[in-house]
């Protein structure tokens, strides 16, 4: 049976709930609640708010956004699942002593982005200061709530536009609201960067207000009937009163698009990718409404700006009346946290406060082995009471149960201890390995020389190098190879035939893997004949045999 999905998002304007089901795949709204708040933002009145909402049964998500809100991302290079957990742990101790002992909740998930600069995994850690757990929390109690988890704004932004449009290019998702802005952007399907900033469409309204000398009711007023921030030069024509409107709006809806341009330079800078350019852009959430706001945003960002309107692509029949478009706007992010806790396979950020980590982590672990014990009682107790004797055979047989997993509980102990470990002795082996084929490869370069250098080439230098040559079959990373550099007699002709004559004779032998690479310069009156071999013995070298017999033989040489 399809569980009933509820996403909650408590701004400073209205708490805004979607509760829906997944019927066959098709995500069905069965109600739409919008409670406007006190201007204020009083606790009391949220909570007056909530009350009026009635009971809400189901797996409740709660959205967050604001200034107690971080969102930030880490680079760090791909290691397994609980090494990056411990990363993580470390991160958010340094962010909470940065807060100024602040109590933080946090979580982290992977971001699919491949940055330019390095291959290391970018991880976007969430972390949501105490105070606004406990506003919301309050809030929702009032309703007679449990949240399952909290989520940022801007991933159930995603979240809405994963499931209910198409994923290809670069798209822009801002949702303003009435004090804070949650900009998301998506690359071919997949979340590149998200972010929450202060500021919406409160902006507009302390413009008006500002200007005019009215009150904020005044202000809104003023914005719903006359504002229009459409360019100056594309605008239809207005009256001088829509005209003054227009251009006390200006500085604010400039703003707006700061605050978009400097989202995505910020991506960039983030992320690690410089090529990033926009394919389109979409605009929801009350503020996002302003007549001519969408018209300003495209040309001053040059790509099509549009109202993004999921509630289109999913079944909203069993909603009462016609939803209008205040209410689809503004409940877009609802929506996406109701997407979330409908469906497994969303982008998961769940910021758990301690009271809700420790339900969960009864829900998830204990209950279970709670439920477990009260079935063995009770199955112990029915048994007892048939028979004594097959109750010290149950009792005998629940002592060994408890042993077994005891012991088993060690053994897992004992791997994970040795997992941990694992990938600290493979660099150390590693390493080892290295040295080793280094330290043959050296033995047995000295041994070639002896044994096939003519008396009228001598050895001035050997040297242990790293390379990476094609010529010497090392590709990719760099390798150990041996360089040895000398020169030839003075007064001694044929050193070039002499020293070619050498290189056919170490290219000859078994020991050598590779061809050498020969470097020469020729001699002249003044100048002698000088030259080097760079030997690769960075492969598997031959069987011990082998190694025994040519062994003898350059010690014969030697004597």
């Amino acid at each position: 049976m399809a569980r009933n999905a509820v996403g909650i998002d408590i701004g400073t304007d209205a708490i805004r709930v979607v509760t829906g089901v997944d019927r066959k795949g098709v995500f069905a709204v069965t109600d739409l609640v919008t409670v406007p708040l006190p201007r204020d933002g009083s606790g009391t009145g949220a909570a007056g708010a909530a009350r009026a909402l009635g009971s809400l049964k189901g797996d409740v998500y709660c959205g967050l956004t604001g200034r107690d809100v971080v969102l930030r991302y880490t680079q760090v290079p791909p290691v397994p699942d609980w090494q990056l957990r411990q990363l993580m742990e470390f991160e958010i101790q340094e962010m909470t002593g940065q807060s100024g002992g602040d109590a933080l909740a946090a979580d982290f998930n992977l971001v699919p982005v491949v940055s330019d600069l390095s291959s290391d995994d970018i991880v976007l850690l969430a972390l949501a200061k105490q105070a606004i757990l406990d506003h919301h929390l309050e809030v929702l109690d009032a309703a007679g709530v449990k949240p399952r988890a909290f989520t940022p704004n801007s991933i159930a932004l995603f979240n809405a536009f994963r499931k209910t449009e198409e994923g290809d290019g670069t798209t822009l998702l801002v949702n303003v609201g009435a004090r804070n802005t949650d900009i998301v952007l998506v690359r071919d399907g997949e979340l590149f960067f998200a972010r929450n900033l202060s500021g919406g469409g409160e902006l507009f309204d302390d413009a008006l207000v500002a200007s005019f000398n009215v009150s904020p009711e005044k202000a809104r007023k003023l914005k719903h009937e006359m504002a229009d921030v459409s360019p100056f030069d594309s605008a239809p024509r207005r009256s001088s009163q829509e005209e003054k409107v227009a251009r006390a709006l200006s500085g604010a809806t400039g703003q707006v698009f700061s605050m978009v341009q400097s989202s995505v330079m910020f991506a960039k800078s983030q992320t690690g990718v410089q090529d990033l350019s926009l394919d389109r852009v979409f605009l929801c959430g009350g503020g996002a409404l302003l007549k001519g706001l969408d018209r300003y945003l495209a040309s001053n960002l040059n790509v099509p700006v549009e109202r993004f309107d999921p509630f289109e692509s999913i079944d909203v029949s069993a909603v009462e009346g016609d939803l209008d478009d205040e209410e689809r706007a503004g409940a877009v992010v609802a929506l996406g946290l109701a997407f979330q806790a409908a469906y497994d396979d969303c982008y998961s950020i769940e910021i758990l406060p301690p009271s809700l980590e420790k339900a969960r982590r009864f829900q998830d672990r204990t209950l279970f082995a709670v439920l477990a014990a009260v079935l063995v009682a009770l199955f112990l107790g029915f048994d007892a009471w048939r028979s004594k004797a097959d109750h010290e055979a149950a009792t005998k047989d629940a002592r060994t149960f408890a042993a077994e997993l005891r012991k088993r509980q060690r053994t897992a102990e004992e791997y994970t201890e040795a997992v941990d470990s694992r990938a600290e002795n493979a660099r150390k082996i590693e390493l080892l390995e290295e040295r080793v084929v280094a330290g043959v490869g050296l033995d047995r370069a000295l041994g070639m020389v002896q044994r096939y250098l003519p008396r009228d080439l001598y050895v001035k230098e050997v040297e242990l190098v790293r390379t990476k040559d094609e010529e010497l079959g090392i590709g990719g990373a760099s390798k150990p190879a041996v360089e040895v550099r000398g020169e030839g007699r003075e007064g001694v002709e044929g050193l070039e035939q002499l020293f070619n004559r050498f290189v056919t004779e170490l290219a000859r032998d078994p020991l050598l893997p590779r061809t050498p690479k020969t470097k020469t310069s020729p001699s002249g009156p003044r100048k002698a004949f000088e030259w080097s071999v760079t030997m690769n013995f960075s492969e598997p070298p031959p069987s011990a045999d082998g190694e025994a017999g040519d062994g003898e033989e350059a010690d014969d040489g030697s004597e």
